[in-house]
């Protein structure tokens, strides 16, 4: 490899460490595709295969290569991943203008069927499923995560595992599985995940070892030990979970801070019901075309959030076992069918709430736009509406959700920063609310009022010097300067004036004031969209420290939107 370039050594070595995935490589606007990367890219997504050998004779020697722009980049990798492939996104770590040489690149996410969070590859009320499955011979275990809203669960099978795990394996329908070597080797795992679930299947090695397994488990979920969760019988649970977090950390490799409650599953809580009785029952999808049209969930759903409309689908999917929280839930119910005013305005005011569950998730990722947490200060902002209208309920399962955080403390922090229409990029600037910052406010009316403010300091230095013919000029090699004509008889000068040019007809100086305002002029948009992002930054972290208050907020006007 001694003739490759040193960016092409460095795409191959990047490369090298993630054979299985189409590495989008970013060289500047673009992210791009080299070998047979690009011939798959450009074949799947109807790409130009182009070389940047021209110069050499032979086309076969060339190197083939093909690229999209980085702004619009998640469509493609949307199409990608909805064929079933991995995309690993491989970033410029320093601005290039600064590098000393060769730009510093890493892969910086891994997207999968299964790990995917933009809003633009989900389904709005559906989930999306990543799993992990262990086998024994002693036992069996699952885990099942929701990376766009934080869902996680796990469940231990003592007996009969393998059909356990196919009657989970139906309810969730993972979109992709990390499997133990036991459980990949199953026939009837390995074909219910891929001829039946269509789901990407990944092999989980090690991951699945059981100290290391429950070390991240109680990192993740910050107990002592694996029984603070109810896990302590549950070993194989605990496998299945800590593979599933180890997976997710090498893929994601960011905080997965959202991530803070596992539920274990149990048969004594919902209904067990395998593939074949979920089908025959069309439960989510019917049996002609798999389509939610004709299903008892088409019947049901007429939730007007995201978030109540996948809960409704969880319920609908995991029947209640327990007497006493079916009458709870139907007590609910009952209250709401009985009193039409208070339903109808409840549902005026779900009708104006988004998805908190993954605009949240998207802020502890890192990913939230100005536009993301601008939907999310609308969301709290019906809150206490809610609240409001549920002051007199008399059913517990309604007084619980009356009793909700409103999240007004933080509804009022990102609407005093961000403004009413944020742009989609967060670092080209125009995403704060004047008067959110004194820096930001100056530097935009520098910008926008540059020529008022140089001819503001030629008038005070006209004063200043008794010079009325002074003016203020500009040249790009010079840059600001203070012309003072020869005509104008000035013999004394400030202190400050320090000499530039001399011409025939005039003196040019320059003031450290003129200099400052020059640098301000010249940089003012630039360093605009670095104080912003800083600021947008900052904003973002808040609302990711309060992702357990949102997802509580946001699990309480589920079930109020799916009872």
């Amino acid at each position: 490899m001694a003739e490759l370039t040193p960016m092409k050594r460095q795409y191959y070595e990047i490369k090298q460490r993630n054979p299985d995935c189409l590495l989008f490589f970013r060289l500047g606007d673009f992210y791009e595709m080299f070998d047979d990367d690009a011939r798959l890219a450009a074949r799947e997504l109807d790409l130009t295969l182009t070389t940047r050998d021209r110069n050499v004779e032979d086309p076969a020697e060339r190197t083939p290569m093909c690229g999209v722009p980085y702004h619009s980049a998640e469509a493609y990798i949307g199409r990608l991943i909805a064929k079933g492939y991995k995309v690993a996104i491989c970033e410029q770590l320093e601005d290039p203008a600064l590098a000393k040489g060769l730009v510093d690149r890493d892969v910086i996410r891994i997207i999968t069927p299964g790990t995917v969070t933009a809003s633009s590859m989900l389904e709005e009320n559906k989930s999306n499923y990543l799993c992990a499955v262990y086998l024994s011979a002693q036992s069996g275990g699952t885990a099942f995560c929701d990376l766009s809203t934080g869902e996680f669960c796990a469940a231990n099978y003592p007996a009969d595992a393998v059909s356990h795990i196919l009657n989970e394996l139906g309810r969730f329908a993972p979109r992709e599985a990390v499997c133990a070597d036991a459980a990949a080797e199953n026939d009837d795992i390995r074909t219910f995940l891929t001829k039946r679930l269509g789901s990407l299947v990944e092999a989980g090695g090690d991951r699945f070892e059981y100290m290391a397994a429950a070390a991240r488990v109680c990192e993740q979920f910050g107990v002592q030990s694996t029984d603070a969760l109810g896990l302590g019988e549950a070993p194989a649970a605990v496998c299945a979970a800590g593979a599933l977090l180890a997976y997710l950390h090498e893929t994601q490799k960011c905080d997965l801070g959202h991530i803070r409650r596992l539920e274990l599953l149990g048969d004594d809580h919902y209904m067990e019901l395998d593939y074949t009785t979920r089908r025959n029952l069309e439960l989510t999808e019917n049996l002609r075309s798999g389509e939610k049209r004709g299903s008892l969930l088409w019947v049901l759903d007429k939730t007007k959030t995201p978030m109540g409309g996948r809960l409704l689908r969880a319920w609908v999917e995991r029947p209640l076992l327990s007497p006493v929280q079916i009458r709870r839930r139907l007590g609910a119910v009952e209250e709401l069918v009985g009193d039409n005013v208070l339903r109808g305005e409840l549902i005026r005011c779900l009708r104006e709430i988004g998805d908190m569950q993954r605009l949240v998730s998207r802020a502890v990722y890192g990913s939230a736009n100005g536009r993301d947490l601008h939907a999310l200060a609308l969301c709290c902002a019906q809150l206490p509406n809610l609240t409001a209208l549920l002051k007199n309920v008399h059913s517990a399962a309604l007084r619980d959700i009356a009793q909700m955080d409103t999240l007004a403390d933080l509804c009022a922090r990102i609407d005093r920063a961000i403004c009413d229409e944020p742009p989609f990029s967060v670092r080209e600037g125009g995403i704060l609310r004047p008067g959110y910052s004194e820096e930001v406010d100056r530097l935009r009316n520098v910008r926008d009022h540059g020529a008022q403010t140089v001819a503001e300091l030629e008038q005070r230095e006209r004063e200043r010097t008794g010079a009325k013919k002074l003016k203020v000029g500009y040249n790009k090699v010079f840059g600001y300067y203070i012309d003072i004509p020869n005509s104008a008889g000035v013999t004394e000068l400030p202190d400050d004036y320090i000499r530039k040019q001399t011409l025939v007809s005039s003196e040019r100086y320059f003031t450290r004031e003129l200099k400052d305002l020059e640098n301000t002029l010249l940089t003012a948009r630039e360093r605009i969209a670095e104080l912003e992002y800083t600021l947008f930054n900052e904003v973002r972290q808040l609302v990711a420290g309060e992702v357990a208050r949102v997802q509580a907020a946001a699990d309480a006007v589920a079930r109020l939107d799916a009872l």
